[in-house]
């Protein structure tokens, strides 16, 4: 579920957009761009309190609409002489609503009236409004100074979120170590959010002195037979964002598998497979629920591939077929799935694997001919030269299996063993979205919004805002660079991040380097915001 908290009296202003408890944690305060919903928060928090007004107390209740009107005059009032409290609650009524027109300008101006005053609460969440660019310039840098002011003035929401940018390494250098320091404060005032991300801390042996170096998986690049090394086109699959890279994929369970599909937006195989369903013990789904995620993986949903390839190497829902499983992986790692590296690599390392694949390639079976030209591509094989593990593709795309027409797209759109062709890639594409692949379609549709040939913009809009909900990565870094660009839409730098930071928490390293860029085109010169990895 998605939403946003905002307090008066007695409320916080929370935000997540994920059910998983760390990503939730994660992702709270930070990137809501959401409309607000009015939800209590315990009486210990600090957010977004304000005293109570002596307007409050009347004799005699008025009317509800009378009321209302009162109240709003002597906030009004009390706020135009100063009164920091009063200027906090007004720029929390425009923000919402309540008494007032909804105008995100006025909520910032009175916050920022407030914030000038060094009155806490608005200086945290001015420093809100400032990283979601809500009635302001977007400036995540300013409203690291806003969070650093509560944070040293002992706010927990402070110093959890202060502890989170050190996570982050897109305002200042990663720093765990740090991070963890914040937030065990935090933690230590009992505010939740922070004591869930302090025990993944834990687990991940984050303890406020080191940091292991440990289980990251990569894709090392092999040298071919012509003795020049082959470059994967994923080295490392490295933290995300607020993720971790000592993260144990190798021994990933189904059900963490399912939870991430759960976690990652795709609202309309939620809906369809239902809560209780989709997070059981196992993934002994029916064959309507493997459908349903099989459709989500043609639409170029990482996580949903990666069930599916789990689901033919152990025969769940489906037939057992480690080939089929192979395939599957492959294709979530082109979308930079996080997990499938590291399943790939286990499932190719089994006895007798890739002999068996290699027999089935030397009969021409376009899967097999697929899976080892895509093993040599990604560095895990050297037993090919580039040259024949283009014409395997080739072989295989001659059938029209359409896994390798994409990936023949996406060889001329990179360049690799071929001469790069933008406009054969989108050949391809299309040639594979005529034979009713989504992926190809949206492909397709991607690059069009890229080169600046879109024909129909609303259509073309629209559709990706559909896929883009359906959990494609491709979709949704689309949108975030029409909203950097002012592609179709005007241009708006929060939307920007908001998307690119939905599909790069997947792991997809085009919005990754796309949102990096964002930041570093606004980053102030001062020494503590320069990062060097």
């Amino acid at each position: 579920m998605r939403k946003v908290v905002v307090i008066e009296e007695r409320f916080i202003y929370n935000s997540f957009m994920i059910p998983s408890p760390f990503y939730r944690t994660i992702i709270i305060l930070l990137y809501c761009v959401t409309l607000p919903l009015f939800s209590f928060q315990n009486k210990g928090s600090k957010a977004f309190k304000t005293k109570s007004a002596p307007f409050r107390v009347l004799e005699i209740r008025q009317s509800d609409v009378t009321y209302q009107l009162w109240e709003g005059f002597q906030l009004m009032r009390n706020a135009n002489a100063g009164d920091a409290p009063s200027q906090h609650e007004l720029s929390l009524r425009y923000l919402t609503g309540k008494g007032f027109s909804f105008d995100t300008v006025k909520a910032a101006q009175w916050m920022k009236k407030a914030a000038d005053q060094d009155y806490i609460l608005a200086k945290f969440n001015y420093g809100i409004f400032l990283n979601n660019g809500w009635g302001v310039d977007w400036n995540p840098f300013a409203a690291y100074r806003y969070f650093q002011f509560a944070a040293d003035k002992e706010m927990r929401e402070g110093e959890y979120v202060l502890g989170l940018f050190y996570t982050d390494n897109l305002v200042v250098p990663r720093n765990y170590p740090l991070a963890y320091e914040w937030i065990k404060k935090s933690a230590d005032q009992n505010y939740d959010p922070a004591k869930d991300v302090l025990a993944e801390f834990d687990k991940r042996g984050i303890n406020g002195v080191k940091v292991p170096e440990k289980d990251s998986v990569k894709l090392k690049p092999v040298a071919s037979k012509s003795g020049k090394p082959q470059q994967p086109s994923q080295q490392i699959i490295q933290p995300i964002l607020l993720e971790f890279e000592d993260d144990k994929t190798t021994q990933v369970d189904d059900l963490t598998l399912l939870k991430e599909l759960f976690n990652e937006g795709n609202e309309e195989l939620r809906n369809a497979l239902g809560v209780s369903k989709i997070l059981s013990d196992s993934l002994q789904t029916d064959s309507t629920g493997f459908s349903l995620i099989k459709q989500a993986s043609e639409i170029g949903n990482p996580e949903a591939m990666t069930i599916v390839a789990r689901c033919y190497e152990r025969g769940i829902g489906v037939k057992k077929d480690k080939l089929q499983a192979a395939v599957y992986y492959i294709r979530a790692i082109r979308l930079d799935s996080r997990r499938a590296p590291a399943l790939l690599w286990k499932l190719i390392n089994e006895k007798n694997v890739q002999a068996a694949f290699n027999q089935q390639a030397g009969k021409n079976v376009p899967d097999a001919l697929y899976v080892i030209s895509s093993l040599h591509a990604l560095g895990l094989s050297g037993s090919l030269t580039d040259e024949q593990a283009l014409q395997f593709l080739q072989i295989a795309v001659s059938t029209s299996y359409i896994p390798a027409v994409l990936d023949l797209g996406n060889c001329y759109s990179q360049g690799q063993w071929v001469k790069a062709d933008k406009k054969k890639a989108k050949e391809f594409w299309k040639y594979a979205a005529d034979r009713g692949n989504t992926e190809g379609k949206i492909r397709a549709a991607v690059a069009e919004v890229f080169d600046g040939t879109v024909t129909d913009a609303k259509r073309s809009f629209e559709e990706l805002e559909k896929y883009s909900a359906q959990g494609s990565v491709l979709a949704q870094t689309a949108l975030g660079y029409c909203y950097e660009k002012g592609i179709l839409v005007p241009i708006n730098y929060m939307q920007a991040v908001y998307f690119y930071r939905k599909s790069a928490q997947r792991g997809n390293q085009s919005a990754l380097t796309a949102l990096s860029r964002m930041y570093d085109e606004r980053r102030p010169k001062e020494k503590e915001f320069l990062i060097t990895e």
